[in-house]
């Protein structure tokens, strides 16, 4: 049985672009492979160093989300990042071998640096203090010019690397962050010999979940929808999604996939793709300009009742003591595994 790696920062509860982005696909990945799936608290850290008052809270919302989702602790291991020192031991370890220019090449950490500072830069100029703006997107920069955000993807191999992860599920927009990792346990072998497997991709179907107003789903970006959503807010989120601007009456043809009518597409189309059996002929109607965007939506609220309040009905089983039992005995299970590796590494670099 081959070993799965796989984690989630803990932002707090999970919303749909999580969902079916990773974690629907991991429920899948626990009935054939041997799979460790990490509550990367010390990531948290790259980013969020500045507040962490509510990380506790959020590790255990983001862990009942996972096991009302369908983790099963009796098929993977689910662990807290923090309670297995090894990951931090053979971070540095590998600190000490990966070339500076690998870290600054990253675009991921060029990206986000950029995306930061201009969330920081817009809301401050929504404000209307263009001064304060410029000067909020230069300490946005700043703050994330550490070693810890630099160096992050070291970490990050090392979690993968010290469990002998050798598929890490991605979408095929992510695999340079898995090459990384791969470089970096080639350059390791290279210099103290065979001793860490190199991880390869498992490319999965992970379908675009756009945000309330169009853009990505995030947190962040104050658009997301939550998977334990209320009916209330539910019914308050779906009717102020985004929809064709264009089709400003019900009878007006629609735009509903991206494209140059449309860029983003529609988000209520989207997620009928996901919840409704009748997507394909919703498209169709809105295109012929047969149904409006309020009806629309009224539907789309249809179709995610189900599904919403099933869960919410699995999560209300789980409670604080399920999550810290969860966590004790997988983060145990994880420490016995990275120690074996590290009996390994510590072997090869002559450490006793």
């Amino acid at each position: 049985m081959k070993t799965v790696m796989s984690g989630m920062r803990p932002t707090g509860k999970l919303h749909l672009g999580t969902y079916w982005g990773a974690l629907k696909n991991w429920v899948e990945l626990q009935k054939s492979y041997r799979c460790y799936f990490m509550v990367a608290d010390l990531h948290m850290f790259t980013t969020g160093y500045e507040d962490v008052s509510r990380l506790q809270d959020n590790v255990r919302e983001m862990v009942l989300d996972w096991l009302a989702a369908g983790l099963d602790p009796e098929k993977c291991v689910i662990f807290l990042q923090s309670k297995v020192p090894q990951h931090a031991e053979l971070a540095t370890l590998l600190g000490m071998i990966t070339p500076l220019s690998w870290l600054e090449n990253n675009p991921t950490w060029k990206e986000q640096l950029q995306e930061l500072a201009k969330t920081k830069l817009s809301r401050a100029k929504e404000g209307g203090e263009a001064a304060v703006a410029v000067a909020d997107a230069a300490k946005a920069d700043e703050s994330l010019r550490t070693h810890g955000f630099l160096g992050y993807p070291v970490l990050q191999a090392a979690d993968i690397l010290i469990y002998g992860g050798e598929l890490v599920p991605v979408g095929k927009d992510q695999e340079a962050h898995v090459e990384l990792s791969r470089e970096i346990a080639r350059r390791f072998n290279h210099l103290y010999g065979a001793t860490l497997v190199e991880p390869k991709p498992l490319f999965t179907e992970t379908p675009k979940v756009p945000g309330a107003d169009g853009r990505k789903m995030s947190k962040s970006y104050g658009n997301a929808v939550d998977i334990l959503e209320t009916p209330e807010s539910l019914k308050t989120k779906v009717m102020g999604m985004y929809t064709d601007p264009k089709k400003l009456r019900a009878n007006d043809p629609g735009h509903p996939d991206a494209g140059p009518d449309n860029p983003p597409g529609c988000t209520v189309y989207a997620l009928h793709k996901l919840y409704s059996s009748y997507w394909q002929k919703r498209g169709d109607e809105c295109r012929a300009g047969s149904i409006g965007c309020v009806a629309c939506k009224k539907d789309l609220l249809q179709s995610l009742e189900g599904p919403f309040g099933e869960f919410r009905s699995r999560r209300a089983g789980f409670d604080a003591k399920a999550v810290e039992r969860v966590l004790e005995d997988g983060s145990r299970r994880a420490r016995e595994a990275a120690e074996r590796t590290m009996d390994k590494v510590r072997a090869a670099m002559r450490l006793r």
